[in-house]
């Protein structure tokens, strides 16, 4: 009886640890849509321009991060599952073209997407894998499910109609997003598997 008590226990915290793991890995993957994606292409154009961001307030979920007269503050604000940029001001106003539009759009996506990508064949490069990466595979699904599919084939489509405002074929991107999943589906399965293989490996050995 305590044998089985202490198995439960055991059980019901490796499942903890993976949902935590699970919204661990999902903030990360806002922060990084709004932070390393939006944000940094603003800062980007910016920098062509000659100015900066002097203003700014981005929510990723809990927490809102602004820079105000060149303070920064964090707050907390009501939940929300994704984030936002609020505000982006530069500290020269300037008339951004469509390209660079659409490169703000695009960017939040994109930084995502390539941040999976390289993850997951990162992972598969290898030799050896003593478990499952759930932080790096939530991250990744979260990538693909929201930042790719949703943005590129529901409406509004951000991602969609940043790379259009950049000048790309809207059927070639879809077919590009379409492509992309697959091979990163792929990557995870395999990663997936190559950690199953290796656990019934280990207990072969140890029989």
């Amino acid at each position: 009886m305590k044998r089985n008590v202490t198995k439960t226990l055991e059980i019901l915290v490796k499942v903890a640890l993976v949902v935590l793991l699970a919204y661990l890995a999902f903030f990360c993957f806002v922060a990084a849509h709004e932070w390393a994606g939006h944000i940094l292409a603003d800062e980007l154009v910016n920098a062509r321009h000659g100015t900066t961001l002097t203003r700014l307030e981005v929510i990723v979920q809990w927490f809102s991060v602004s820079l105000q007269d060149g303070r920064w503050s964090v707050a907390l604000v009501p939940f929300r599952i994704g984030g936002k940029v609020v505000s982006a001001v530069p500290g020269i106003l300037f008339t951004m073209t469509d390209w660079e539009l659409g490169f703000g759009n695009f960017m939040g996506s994109g930084i995502t997407a390539l941040i999976s990508l390289v993850t997951l064949v990162g992972l598969n490069i290898r030799k050896h894998l003593p478990r499952f990466p759930w932080f790096a595979g939530f991250f990744s699904l979260s990538s693909v499910i929201f930042d790719q599919i949703f943005e590129t084939f529901t409406n509004p489509a951000d991602a969609l109609n940043g790379a259009v405002r950049m000048g790309v074929n809207p059927l070639l991107f879809k077919i590009l997003v379409i492509g992309l999943v697959l091979l990163q589906g792929w990557l995870l399965v395999r990663v997936a598997l190559r950690c199953r293989w290796g656990r019934q490996a280990r207990s072969v050995v140890s029989e």
